[in-house]
């Protein structure tokens, strides 16, 4: 029999061997059992009626794979061997557990390959929204909604594309049943929606002008002068020249009143028509004066709309726009809260009103506390101390605001608004874009023959592949039949033959069919590799081009194929494919999931937001451009915003799109690593984990994951009262224990290399977070070693010790790609493969062309 080595097995595999070298069964985890285990676990005493001696290698074969499992538990745990007997080297007892948890991996991966054929699967639920939204031209925000209530797919090798994981049980089918009637009344109506309109009147609702005097503090009866106020309520509406006051901010909120509700309007999504009927003057400033409407504040329903005003103070004019608005639950409430930019701080707090205002409030809170304690002695003391507050608060006679010495009030930015109409639902366009797509308009039949020209002209986009005359008919006599015996309207019974289509295999399914006779590769049709391009690249049907190329039969010219990849990665299509490749590569989907500690008050929803696009448009950017995929690992630029360069200290970048920026050894980014949404998911928010981000880099970026952990192995634990420990202090604690050492030595360094980012990514120089901080905190040491034994003192080293074993990284990518084009997971059988592919230039397009021409991309 021909005996392989772990590491043969793993180079077959077209695994990466290149770092220190994996352990060997027969070297190192037989003597190992031998000596520790089978005295206990032999055929003479099998206690607890386990049999270690009889353990086998195949991992597919039975309950192999979970005995093994069980077996490292137990070395994890320190409870084996047990505490009697000498106990085991840590090294040598972290080979097993890293032999064994390769092997647990190779056999998942091995188990999900179906022998390295492509499974016929169904559409994930992104690419079956994104292809009935290509099919019909529907709306984006219906496509999206689509994708956010269809089921949750499965997912392995981390993508949701891979075939053994996409199931479709009773609950998916119903669920697909249930939106496949929705998507017909969006893609057929007969009439446009009925709408009506919210009318909110100015001068109604902000109903009350400042009054010259105002109570000292709440519920006090003594008044003081207001001083400048920022508003003047009119016959016909409301002008005003400032916000509340006291802060600088850049959007200023209305005066006092209860704001919009939409809550009875918005009854379901759609479009929804807003005039504002008002006039503005600059001001000295000279920037146009925009009102601002935040829909549905604070829950998944918010969205944000600027409007800039129309017309002059004298002459007030009609500022509209179309948005769009989603109805959420029957009873959510939907506030539409309109604010401007004007000049917020012209007035601001009297600091004699605020310092004694600000006694009040602690004295009142100390005086609760002491209730609350029953310390009567205390209360006694503290309401003495108010008194004296109070004495002083009645001598103090304002005024409770002043004019700001920065500004001049005549000069300043005004706003006069009358009214605000939303008008709604309304459709976008009349006829809709799905009547084109469908072949619908005023002279189409209502009759059969007119659900024949429909089908026809669908069916094969539908289908992705030419259809047969009966496959036509089968819809056409459904419809048929409901249009005769049924009664319904045309356009009723066209969307019962659409609910049949959205449901039917030739819809749901990619299918590639396989001859019962003939088992062997077979070299996809020209539809069939169309289709494998486009929910590849696109993440949905062939659009009628790629369509056209496949009736010529044309793809399998090397050349056309080329052209063709190319076209497909410049469209804005592609953006599908930095969203799903990417996004899960890069675990994208689950950033902004961790909610930082107050104590990070530089977090906010616009960072949040803009974390989450940044690894996005930087895939973007490197594809559009065709850069070495090493660029990930680290580069001379990033593509961010105006907050993402605020948050990263990079100046003259300007406004919420994304672009380029060139970077300076001083910003300390470039790449993935160190980008604010990754660096604050792999953080507790509270404190920063160096072994999650080091298992992230391993696994992500060069495709070693680490064992699996011991059960509860736990996090690093907070600091003990007093206690200012630097997360690499709290580590090495646990790294002291001798079953945790072996592997927390390799695995540690890749996290702790990237301890100047903080819980929410900010640069540090020295220990933040916990409670720790300032010119005393002590000094983050990034330095560490890769599994290689290659050095390095600081980050840049850390990612030039990462780039000087690039190779590692590239195959890493090119495996995922790899996955993730073909459906299934990469193994031994895609060796030859591999090997093909790397010999491309490391160049993102290169390999996306690499992948496409490959002999397993291109077969069934």
């Amino acid at each position: 029999m021909m005996r392989f080595t772990i590491p043969s097995l793993l180079l077959a595999a077209g695994v990466s061997t290149a770092f220190a070298a994996a352990p060997d069964y027969e070297r190192e985890v037989l003597p190992f059992l031998k000596q520790h285990c089978h005295a206990c676990h032999d055929a003479k005493k099998a206690k607890a009626g386990f049999r270690v001696d009889q353990l086998g290698t195949d991992f597919l074969k039975g309950s192999t794979a979970d005995d093994w499992h069980e077996v490292i538990n137990q070395i994890n745990h320190g409870k084996m061997p047990p505490e009697e007997e000498p106990r085991p080297d840590a090294k040598a007892a972290f080979a097993v557990v890293e032999w064994v948890g390769a092997k647990l991996k190779e056999a998942e991966k091995q188990a999900r390959m179906a022998g390295g054929r492509i499974l016929m699967r169904r559409l994930n639920r992104r690419e079956y929204a994104n292809t009935v939204g290509d099919l019909f031209q529907l709306d984006p925000n219906f496509v999206e909604k689509l994708k956010r209530e269809l089921p949750a797919d499965g997912k392995a090798e981390g993508f949701d594309r891979i075939g053994s994981a996409l199931f479709f049980d009773q609950t998916q089918m119903a669920s697909y049943l249930e939106w496949a009637g929705e998507i017909a009344r969006q893609a057929v109506q007969a009439a446009p929606p009925a709408a009506t309109t919210y009318v909110y009147e100015a001068e109604r609702h902000l109903n009350r002008n400042e009054s010259p005097t105002t109570e000292i503090a709440q519920a006090m009866k003594h008044q003081i002068p207001l001083g400048p106020t920022f508003y003047d309520k009119k016959a016909t509406g409301v002008e005003m020249w400032a916000g509340h006051g006291g802060k600088e901010q850049e959007w200023c909120m209305m005066p006092y009143g209860p704001r919009p509700d939409l809550t009875k309007l918005v009854t379901q999504d759609g479009y929804y028509r807003v005039r504002v009927h008002a006039g503005a003057s600059p001001g000295a400033r000279g920037v146009p004066v925009v009102m601002r409407f935040i829909y549905a504040d604070g829950t998944p329903l918010e969205s944000v709309h600027d409007l800039p005003v129309q017309g002059t103070l004298e002459q007030p004019g009609i500022a509209e726009a179309m948005i769009f608005l989603r109805a959420g639950q029957p009873d959510q409430k939907k506030p539409f809260v309109p604010s401007w930019n004007g000049i917020n701080d012209l007035r601001i707090n009297n600091p004699e009103w605020n310092a004694l205002h600000l006694r009040w409030l602690q004295g009142q809170g100390k005086i609760a506390k002491a209730v609350a304690a029953r310390d009567e002695a205390e209360v006694a003391r503290l309401k003495a101390e108010r008194e004296v507050v109070l004495k002083d608060m009645a001598a103090f006679n304002g005024p409770r605001w002043l004019p700001n010495p920065q500004y001049d009030a005549q000069k300043a930015p005004r706003l006069f608004l009358d009214k605000i109409e939303v008008e709604g639902p309304l459709p976008k366009q009349w006829p809709p874009a799905s009547h084109l797509a469908l072949g619908l308009s005023e002279t189409t039949p209502q009759d059969e023959s007119g659900l024949r020209s429909v089908f026809a002209k669908l069916l094969p986009r539908a289908y992705r592949r030419p259809v047969e005359d009966a496959e036509t008919e089968r819809l056409v006599k459904i419809s048929a039949r409901a249009l005769r015996g049924q009664k319904l309207s045309f356009h009723d019974a066209l969307r019962l033959g659409l609910e049949t289509l959205l449901v039917s295999p030739g819809f749901v399914f990619i299918q590639e069919p396989q001859s019962a006779k003939n088992t062997a590769a077979r070299p996809l049709t020209a539809h069939e590799l169309a289709s494998r391009l486009s929910y590849f690249l696109w993440s949905s049907m062939p659009d009628d081009e790629l369509r056209a190329l496949a009736d010529q039969d044309a793809l399998k010219q090397p050349a056309t194929l080329r052209a063709l990849v190319t076209r497909m990665l410049r469209d804005p299509k592609s953006r599908r494919f930095a969203e799903n490749f990417a996004g899960q590569w890069l675990d994208v989907e689950q950033f902004g999931s961790v909610e930082p500690a107050k104590e990070y008050k530089d977090y906010d929803a616009a960072l949040k937001l803009a974390g989450r696009e940044e690894p996005l448009a930087f895939f973007q950017q490197v594809l559009a451009e065709n850069l070495p995929v090493t660029a990930f690992l680290d580069s001379d630029f990033l593509v961010i915003n105006e907050r993402l360069a605020r948050h990263y200290g990079i100046a003259g970048v300007k406004g919420e799109s994304f672009q380029k920026v060139a970077l300076k050894p001083e910003h300390h980014r470039g790449g993935v690593l160190g980008m604010a949404g990754l660096m604050t998911l792999l953080a507790d928010g509270t404190r920063t984990l160096p072994v999650r981000r080091g298992a992230w880099v391993l696994e992500k970026l060069l495709n070693d994951p680490p064992p699996p952990p011991p059960p509860n192995a736990g996090d690093i634990q907070p600091n003990t009262s007093g206690a200012k420990l630097t997360v690499r202090e709290r580590l090495q604690k646990h790294r002291d224990e001798p079953n945790c050492a072996s592997c927390h030595a390799k695995l540690d360094p890749y996290g702790l290399a990237l301890e100047n980012y903080d819980a929410i990514g900010a640069w540090r120089d020295r220990q933040n977070g916990e409670g720790i901080g300032g010119k005393n905190a002590p000094v983050i040491d990034a330095s560490g070693a890769l599994k290689s034994g290659r050095e390095f003192s600081d980050l840049s080293g850390y990612k030039a010790a990462l780039l000087a074993e690039q190779d590692k990284f590239i195959r890493a990518f090119a495996e995922k790609l790899l996955t993730y084009a073909l459906g299934r997971p990469v193994g031994y059988v895609d060796h030859a493969t591999l090997e093909t592919i790397l010999k491309s230039e490391p160049r993102l397009q290169s390999l996306v062309q690499a992948v496409v021409t490959s002999e397993p991309f291109q077969t069934k």
